[in-house]
């Protein structure tokens, strides 16, 4: 089976800002997630600059209510904003593209160093 043709202009994406095979296994689900939603509601092949944020926004905004990993919903988020970058959003229009979260102080590790959790804000 092959790769929609969002996907498709994600992969491109991802190989122009040279992202790692990590990086890339990431932008690819969370876009293929992002996709999934979409489908029922777009009768058309979806075009990366024809997307619209606020879905963006909402798809954002349901995945943090079911994060059970706050690391990686932040690079799920900062894969899609980089991929829209790319596609030639401007930063300010990405503005809703976020979540607030919370820093926590931890005991120090073994070695001394500080540390710090990551929680979502409600």
């Amino acid at each position: 089976m092959s790769d929609s043709s969002l996907l498709e202009q994600v992969k491109r994406c991802a190989d122009k800002i040279g992202c790692n095979e990590m990086m890339c296994a990431i932008m690819v689900n969370v876009w293929f997630e992002f996709e999934q939603t979409m489908v029922p509601h777009s009768p058309r092949p979806i075009r990366l600059h024809d997307l619209d944020v606020a879905s963006l926004a909402g798809f954002i905004e349901v995945r943090s209510r079911r994060c059970v990993d706050v690391e990686l919903l932040l690079l799920e988020i900062t894969c899609i904003r980089m991929v829209l970058l790319e596609s030639g959003f401007l930063n300010n229009q990405l503005a809703a593209l976020s979540v607030r979260i919370k820093r926590e102080r931890l005991a120090n590790d073994e070695n001394g160093k500080y540390r710090f959790g990551k929680t979502l804000c409600p």
